[in-house]
This record gives C-alpha cells, sequence and structure tokens, in this order.
C-alpha cells in the first residue's frame, strides 16, 4: 500500500514539476527577447550615424550571443523617407526555427550641415 502510494504522488509531483519547467521556460525565452529587442532599440537610437551607415553595410547582418538562451541575428537597414529623418530598420531573427523574427523602426533625426552633431 505504502508503495503504491509513493508511487502515485511521484508521478503527480513529476507531472507538476514537468508542467512548471516548460513555463519557466517559456517566460525566460520571453524575458530575453524583450532585453534584445530593448537593447537594439537604445543601440540605434543613440548611436553616431556613421556607425549605423557601417553596421547596415554587407546586409547589415550580426549574430549576437550575448544572451546564450536567445541566440539570434540582428539585421539593420536604413532609409531616409524625408531628407531630416533617417530610419532605422531592425530584424532580431532568433536561431531557433520555433520563435517568429521581430522588427522594429527606429527614426533619428538628421543634424543640419555644420551643426555640432552632424
Amino acid at each position: 500500500m505504502a508503495v503504491t502510494l509513493l508511487g502515485l504522488l511521484a508521478t503527480v509531483h513529476s507531472a507538476v514539476t514537468l508542467q512548471y519547467a516548460v513555463r519557466a521556460r517559456a517566460v525566460a525565452t520571453g524575458v530575453d527577447r524583450a532585453a534584445a529587442l530593448s537593447t537594439a532599440v537604445d543601440l540605434y537610437a543613440t548611436r553616431p550615424l556613421a556607425a549605423i551607415a557601417t553596421d547596415a553595410e554587407g546586409g547589415g547582418c550580426t549574430r549576437v550571443t550575448i544572451l546564450p538562451r536567445y541566440l539570434h541575428d540582428r539585421c539593420v537597414s536604413t532609409t531616409s523617407p524625408t531628407p531630416a529623418i533617417l530610419r532605422v530598420r531592425i530584424i532580431i531573427r532568433p536561431v531557433d526555427p520555433a520563435l517568429r523574427p521581430d522588427t522594429l523602426s527606429v527614426d533619428r533625426g538628421l543634424a543640419a550641415a555644420g551643426s555640432l552633431f552632424s
């Protein structure tokens, strides 16, 4: 009787533990995804325009390994919708094919010619 009860309790405990582990992994992936998106926006909102142009050259894709649980490629391209705005388009493409890519846009104002910020 005791062995049967122990077997039932161990089975139920294992099932609950497995569900918890699956949910914890999904939450951790979501946190890492949000960190990758936030990092990309912060990087290209403050990066010098010359450095952005360098990042966008040659396809503009870089493998980001700083988040080991969320390996991804960060692809950057630029357009100028108006003469005063540089639009930086960032695609975060996870290495894991089960996860979907995300696209962000950051608009940067271009400094006037002769300005300290040009």
